[in-house]
């Protein structure tokens, strides 16, 4: 790594440090990376900006009542969520629903008025999604079953469907508080939710290193600057943005016959929107690009690196044997993935992987969107395997006059990745 790596990581994580979509720090983040990129020879560099919806300011806080009893609870308010109406106290009865399995209980009949405390993932599907607003909780509260730790963390909610069809005030709340509740049979709380939510920008950062031969296809290499609210995002995404600084001046002192594109995206953490708008804005360049090597989360000093693959098997074998041979062993995973910026591109046929690191069996990483998602909990050696292999794979590639696998996608991934594409993003079904 370059002596600037970790200071560009303590630019981002200490000088800025919250960079929610749409922010101040979103908007500073952006124009130091098309700085930077400059400096390490990219004059092709700049923004594409585009709507966002942005948190101005929210907090949670619950009530809990067993008897004469009670215990009052911080929580994390959903990015997108509603306030409770006046930004008041609702009150009613906690109906604990199992997700997915108990899905069938998001009616009026049982939840109307009442708390609904979600366990496991929010409805990722859109009639689900529906069903929940139509049973009109007075407020629902998470609880993300793949983190059983003691500290708040931040989420977001989809920005189509609270578009679409809006949203029950929604709050996440620690596991192991959660824990303690159920345990002691606590049944009755009062929520309360504020939250100040303003239209803003926020931006796409885009630099080229424009190859000798433009009828070659393109490779795009990605991140994502934003980070959830309350966060410094160490690992998400700063990781990948010192990855993506480091490998524009790898390649830009090469002479290359392929293009290569360099893209940050903005408000990642609202389900990819700054991938998905530049998929759609762009979708006339996409038979241009070859490949998208996209990363995120990927300095944990102790994980497994996945490859989330969008693509053929052939096209993941090829991809697993050349990050191997540059000594970045990964993990295969072979699944239509919405919640990480290569997958708009898939949507149209783009042979897609994001190379993330997590550190639990669940996938997740313990630091997640948690104030432990710091400068400590990152590792430098880490940073450097992917990007020596990253640039092992794109020089590699770039030797090539036709890559060698093909675009698409896997038979039994197109119809998720359709439903996903129209549910999620309004793009059009997969090529």
């Amino acid at each position: 790594m370059t002596p600037s790596a970790w200071q560009h990581w303590k630019y981002l994580c200490q000088t800025i440090g919250d960079r929610r979509a749409g922010s101040r720090g979103e908007a500073e983040a952006a124009q130091y990376l098309v700085k930077q990129l400059r400096a390490a020879g990219v004059n092709e560099a700049g923004l594409e900006s585009f709507p966002c919806r942005s948190v101005v300011e929210s907090s949670a806080r619950i009530v809990f009542y067993q008897g004469s009893r009670r215990q009052s609870l911080e929580a994390r308010v959903l990015a997108g969520s509603p306030a409770t109406p006046r930004n008041r106290p609702v009150e009613g009865d906690l109906v604990w629903i199992e997700m997915p399995e108990q899905a069938g209980r998001l009616t009026p009949r049982v939840l109307e008025g009442q708390i609904a405390v979600l366990f496991g993932p929010m409805p990722t599907q859109a009639s689900l999604h529906r069903k929940l607003v139509r049973a009109r909780p007075a407020a629902v509260l998470h609880v993300d079953d793949r983190l059983p730790f003691a500290w708040m963390k931040d989420d977001g909610v989809y920005p189509t469907w609270v578009r679409r069809y809006g949203m029950p005030p929604t709050a996440a709340l620690p596991f192991r508080a959660a824990w303690e509740l159920r345990r002691c049979g606590v049944t009755h709380a009062a929520v309360q939710i504020q939250v100040q939510l303003k239209n803003a920008r926020s931006q796409n950062v885009i630099a080229e290193i424009r190859g000798a031969n433009p009828s070659l296809p393109a490779l795009v290499l990605g991140a994502h600057h934003d980070t959830q609210c309350h966060s410094c995002g160490a690992d998400d995404n700063a990781s990948a943005v010192v990855a993506l600084l480091e490998l524009a001046g790898r390649l830009s002192a090469r002479r290359l016959r392929r293009t290569v594109r360099l893209i940050s995206f903005g408000a990642e953490e609202q389900l990819s929107l700054g991938s998905a708008v530049y998929a759609a804005s762009h979708r006339k360049q996409m038979n241009s690009i070859g490949l998208v090597i996209n990363m995120d989360s990927i300095s944990s000093c102790l994980g497994h690196h996945w490859m989330i693959r969008a693509g053929t098997d052939r096209f993941g074998r090829w991809m697993a044997q050349a990050l191997g041979r540059a000594g970045l062993e990964v993990l295969d995973k072979p699944a239509p993935m919405p919640f990480a910026d290569h997958f708009p591109f898939s949507v149209f046929g783009v042979p897609s992987i994001t190379l993330y690191r997590p550190n639990m069996d669940s996938g997740m990483r313990w630091q997640h969107h948690s104030h432990h998602d710091n400068l400590r909990n990152v590792s430098l050696g880490e940073l450097e395997r992917v990007v020596a292999a990253v640039t092992a794979v794109v020089l590699r590639l770039d030797r090539l006059d036709a890559l060698p696998f093909s675009r698409g996608l896997p038979r039994a991934h197109r119809v998720e990745t359709a439903r996903l594409a129209r549910d999620l993003f309004d793009l059009p079904a997969p090529a």
